[in-house]
């Protein structure tokens, strides 16, 4: 059953938004055919297409998502390509609650002056991500931010691969985890000491050096089974 997303959707909508309707053809989806509708804050309803040309539509039933036991932050470093945003997609199939842009000194691409048209397009693929994954929790995109500007919410840790602590050695009790992944380059000293000054630590993920478009995922995956979320 095919995901949507509408914000404002509850249990008395009788269509969806036209940008989601839009999507009916390219899906091949008809009239009598059901499909869920999330409002991305956790409610997720089962629907009746009535008419696919307009995206008029009835409630079956609805539900709601439990939010997970471990609140994952990804700050994603701005990398050339597609490669950032393959990792926000990722991330958020996985299931991470919020994902901050981080515009660090060896990052190749550059969001000055386009900072909300860079933004929207990332918040463009969490949707797609959420509904890809049949979540109904959408991730905020937030601002970019400058290494001085980055903060921890809960335990703060950033990817080293020269790293003494392994991320399987995560406290078992937390809750909130910050992740920060670096780009191709990887992180100056003085970011790494600017971070560990503001609570952040180092841990690494096993023996091989990653791909920015790769590490913040595999990070993910690997908190969420340590700390039992999953």
């Amino acid at each position: 059953m095919h995901w949507f997303y509408d914000p404002s959707f509850d249990e008395a909508s009788k269509a969806i938004t036209k940008s989601e309707t839009d999507h009916f053809k390219s899906l091949r989806i008809r009239t009598d055919e059901q499909i869920t509708v999330t409002n991305g804050l956790g409610r997720y309803f089962v629907c009746n297409v009535l008419d696919a040309k307009t995206g008029a539509i009835e409630v079956l039933s609805k539900g709601h998502q439990e939010p997970g036991k471990v609140s994952i932050h990804l700050v994603q470093a701005l990398a050339k390509g597609d490669r950032d945003e393959q990792a926000v997609q990722a991330c958020v199939e996985l299931g991470v609650k919020t994902i901050t842009p981080w515009q660090s000194e060896l990052s190749v691409s550059n969001w000055t002056g386009k900072e909300s048209k860079s933004r929207q397009r990332w918040q463009e693929i969490a949707v797609s991500a959420m509904k890809q994954s049949q979540q109904a929790f959408l991730p905020e995109v937030r601002d970019v931010r400058s290494s001085r500007e980055l903060e921890s919410i809960g335990l703060g840790i950033v990817l080293d691969p020269r790293a003494s602590k392994a991320i399987s050695q995560l406290p078992k009790d937390s809750k909130e985890v910050t992740i920060v992944v670096g780009p191709e380059g990887g992180i100056t000293s003085d970011e790494m000491d600017l971070l560990h000054s503001r609570g952040f630590t180092s841990y690494r993920l096993g023996s091989s050096v990653l791909r920015t478009s790769t590490a913040g995922p595999a990070a993910v995956a690997s908190i969420f089974a340590s700390l039992s979320s999953w």
